[in-house]
């Protein structure tokens, strides 16, 4: 006797059960690395003073949005007593403010604008790691509460370790909505290679019953348990080594209610 349930074709609708055919996948092969964001270097803009210089005003404060050619702060040179006004050579955001009005200044930095519409993900990677990395591959980036996920690919390996045996790899992202802040710490999943499988389920389809991992295969309104064996496995698929047979219908979104029903009723039953 197969364990097992029978459930109205109305039930299968209203409660969002649905099925698919089991069959052949490529799984993608992934590495995570974990990293830090910083900025893109030549996108990181430091203005100084011209001229030993007294400050007369700053316009602007750290986290200002700014655009290019906007005034940033009017000086005056010391020694002819001429104002002048430092603009911003770029679109983007100020990181560093160090004066302020009254102050006097030579030659050092007085503001520094980021353009942060890309950013790096500067990434610490293992020995092992590194020889599966090369540039171009792809990197789904994603912060730590797993809110935010932004897709780069990777831009530069670095060609020699650090002391701790860690070699940098860096992958370059978009940032226009400007969620990824400098020196936020983010985890990377680098795709690393492809395995094509036989058999493959969705992930969402696997259930534990009896301390098995099991799916639901599926004939009509009629759903059998099918306890599997499984192999590798990637975010969206999960290879099957055995217990189900390929072309097998099986349960792909909501197998939950299938579990529950199973459970609550111990022995097939209609509804």
């Amino acid at each position: 006797h197969e364990e097992g349930t029978t459930i109205s074709a109305y039930f299968i609708q209203a409660s969002g059960i649905k099925s698919e055919t089991a069959g052949p996948q490529t799984l993608i092969q992934t590495d995570t690395l974990f990293g830090v964001i910083t900025p893109v270097q030549d996108q990181v803009f430091s203005l100084h003073a011209s001229f030993p210089s007294m400050v007369n005003k700053v316009f602007v404060q750290v986290g200002d949005r700014v655009k290019e050619g906007q005034s940033l702060a009017r000086l005056t040179n010391i020694l002819t007593l001429q104002s002048y006004t430092l603009k911003s050579p770029s679109s983007g955001e100020v990181t560093s403010r160090s004066v302020n009005t009254g102050d006097r200044v030579d030659a050092e930095e007085i503001l520094v604008v980021s353009d942060l519409s890309k950013v790096w993900v500067d990434m610490s990677a293992f020995p092992e790691n590194v020889e599966r990395l090369s540039v171009g591959q792809n990197a789904k980036v994603y912060d730590l509460h797993n809110h935010e996920k932004s897709i780069g690919k990777i831009s530069y390996i670095a060609p020699q370790m650090t002391g701790g045996h860690i070699a940098r790899a860096r992958v370059t992202i978009d940032n226009s909505e400007g969620h990824w802040r400098p020196g936020m710490h983010v985890k990377a999943d680098i795709e690393i290679g492809k395995k094509p499988v036989d058999l493959a389920v969705k992930r969402d389809a696997l259930q534990k019953l009896e301390n098995k991992t099991v799916v639901f295969e599926r004939k009509d309104n009629n759903f059998t348990v099918r306890a599997i064996e499984v192999g590798e496995q990637d975010d969206n698929w999960i290879e099957v080594l055995s217990g189900l047979n390929s072309g097998a219908e099986y349960v792909s979104e909501n197998s939950f209610i299938i579990k529950a029903d199973i459970l609550k009723s111990g022995a097939s039953h209609d509804h």
